[in-house]
């Protein structure tokens, strides 16, 4: 330990020598500047599946910018990294991530710019799972470029064209199972004016590969495989009575290889057209109309899960599938704080191998004034006919509130639906969401806050089907430290992708094999506190319990995570040291939970080069 204290000394006294700080002119037209932040200390790694080791640790974190001739001819960032982790930087990491990412810009401001782009990202953490609530912590790495030009000259049409691809794997904490996805896309863009008229076209080339854990998709390799490609037209045009008039034509293809419990083969292609106008006949009066048709329902819904990874084509509304939607309405405004809305919406629609017909009817009032100095609020009332000789009627609230009562200051909305509209028409949905917010000046730059969300979802002819979630967070603050805690929960259905579960409503056509049901809670903490001038200490912790259900497996799981850290700055020497604690356990793998602990104490200093 004499050893090891000695060495951090010495360490921390060649970090004192001073060097100067200027900008690098290499030649006549370079400029350079470089700077970063470097560490040094003694760490440790122990757990139960991995090697003990420790020794004298180096990390850095910089920063290099500069431009060639004009930031507007040339202009370029890099920062590069090295050796970090949430043990010892503020590096959301829990192991020693090391990389780096790079950014060029060329012709800045003139008629052909262009921009390349690179990342590189090796043991760095990551997570697989579901957005916004407990994920799988991963470790592993990805990189990816990207280049785009442009040609914007006068008078013509502008034209952008950009290529980008990527890759990453990762291995799920406390098993053998990996995640992965690599990704290639080409675009080009253009738009041009003419006669009053603002037109735009796209065109669209993807490809994804992607490898699932098997704890979640049952089976120990399960790959898919999907490319397609998608372009599409759009106009607009001012017309009279303080009008507009708009018109787009889309058409999406796309096919999936899956290789799994069972292989299958999907595919897709539809086209989608929108027309509509809006006119402003007087200052209080709108009106406006729209219409759209697509020729394949299964591929239109279809669409947004396919590019965002999903493990198969979830939608199948039998061959023949279409819509052909046709509405309008009006709003006025009565008052500067009342006004009203109404609008109607025919559908003619063919899905599972049926024709249906039917109307929406809908009716708004909004109040936007404070009533009794709390509320602002908008009610409206549904008629749903679905030409089958059933017949809909239902509501639709908005409220919101907020009100001070001396020091508190509270806050909140509530929202609520009942058989308004979905993408079919037999079908309606409902939902609520509501939030609540509660704060208190304690006095002496002192405060406390409480929040609560929630939210739930579902069919009305399927009560049984939704999803729901509740959040609720609180915390104490002051200039010199802040206390939080936070608990949620949720449940609901969700598909597979490449990057994790993405929770989709419960819409009829999508195979029950396709969907994975979970339940999820987590809870956490932290503290930061700054006791004394240069001083910082913080702790977080979380938890996270989840619960995932399918046709071919099932699993419970726990995540835990503890970082701790202490830092000490004078002017740019910082003293740290900090503990991390991980522990990951994944019952459908049948290996026990893997924990894994790290520390780690030293210096830091940042360094401007020139």
């Amino acid at each position: 330990m004499k050893r090891v204290a000695s060495a951090i000394v010495g360490m921390l006294l060649l970090l004192t020598i001073p060097l100067a700080s200027a900008q690098l002119q290499i030649g006549d037209n370079t400029q350079i500047k470089a700077g970063g932040l470097f560490t040094a200390g003694y760490s440790g790694n122990y757990g139960d599946q991995i090697q003990s080791n420790h020794g004298l640790n180096f990390g850095l974190n910089g920063n290099i910018s500069g431009s060639y001739y004009n930031p507007n001819f040339l202009s370029f960032n890099l920062v590069p990294y090295f050796n970090q982790s949430q043990a010892n930087s503020s590096y959301q990491s829990l192991t020693g991530a090391s990389g780096v990412t790079a950014t060029a810009n060329l012709f800045t401001g003139s008629h052909f710019p262009g921009s390349f782009s690179y990342r590189n990202d090796y043991n760095s953490t990551g997570t697989f799972g579901l957005t916004g609530q407990p994920n799988f912590t991963t470790h592993g790495h990805g990189d990816g470029f990207g280049v785009g030009w442009s040609a914007l000259l006068p008078g013509l049409p502008t034209l952008s064209a950009s290529y980008s691809q990527g890759s990453g794997s990762g291995t799920v904490y406390g098993t053998k199972q990996e995640t992965g996805s690599d990704t290639k896309l080409f675009n080009v863009r253009s738009t041009y004016a003419i006669e009053g008229f603002h037109l735009s076209g796209f065109y669209d080339h993807n490809t994804l590969h992607s490898r699932y854990p098997a704890f979640l998709s049952g089976e120990q390799e399960s790959v898919s495989n999907t490319g397609g490609h998608d372009y599409g037209f759009g106009a607009n045009h001012n017309l009279p009575l303080n009008g507009s008039f708009y018109a787009t034509y889309n058409r999406s293809s796309a096919s999936t290889d899956f290789v799994g419990q069972q292989e299958n083969t999907s595919s897709y292609t539809t086209s989608t057209e929108t027309t509509g106008a809006s006119f402003h006949p007087t200052q209080k009066l709108s009106l406006f109309t729209s219409e759209s048709y697509t020729d394949n329902l299964s591929g239109f819904l279809s669409q947004n899960l396919i590019n965002s990874g999903a493990v198969q084509t979830p939608f199948n509304f039998g061959t023949g599938s279409k819509s052909l939607t046709v509405g309008g309405g009006a709003s006025y405004q009565f008052t500067n704080y009342l006004s009203g809305q109404a609008q109607a919406t025919y559908y003619d629609q063919r899905y599972f191998d049926k024709s249906y017909t039917g109307s929406y009817i809908s009716g708004t009032i909004n109040f936007n004034r404070r009533l009794w100095d709390m509320f602002t609020f908008s009610v409206g009332v549904v008629d749903a006919s679905n030409g089958q000789g059933s017949n809909a009627v239902g509501f639709i609230g908005n409220v919101n509130y907020s009100r001070r009562f001396q020091s508190w200051e509270t806050s909140g909305s509530f929202s609520y639906a009942q058989n308004v509209q979905s993408v079919l028409i037999t079908y309606t949905t409902s939902y609520y969401n509501y939030t609540a917010r509660l704060r208190r000046r304690l006095g002496r730059g002192l405060s406390w806050m409480a929040i609560y969300n929630g939210n739930r979802t579902g069919f009305t002819q399927q009560p049984g089907d939704g999803s729901h979630s509740d959040s609720y967070s609180s915390s104490f603050s002051s200039p010199r430290f802040s206390l939080t805690g936070n608990y949620s929960k949720s449940n609901g259905l969700s598909v597979l992708t490449s990057s994790g579960l993405v929770v989709v409503p419960p819409t009829p056509g999508i195979p029950a094999s396709n969907l994975i049901f979970y339940n999820a809670d987590s809870y956490g903490g932290g503290l930061s506190a700054t006791p004394v001038k240069r001083l910082t200490v913080s702790a977080t912790f979380s938890r996270a319990l989840s619960n995932t259900l399918s046709e071919v497996t099932n699993s419970r799981n726990n995540t835990e995570i503890l970082t701790t850290q202490v830092q000490y700055h004078l002017r740019r020497i910082g003293v740290l040291g900090g503990f991390a604690r991980f522990s990951q356990g994944i019952s459908a793998t049948s290996t026990p939970p893997a924990t894994a602990n790290s520390f780690f104490i030293g210096v830091s200093r940042w360094f401007d080069f020139f």
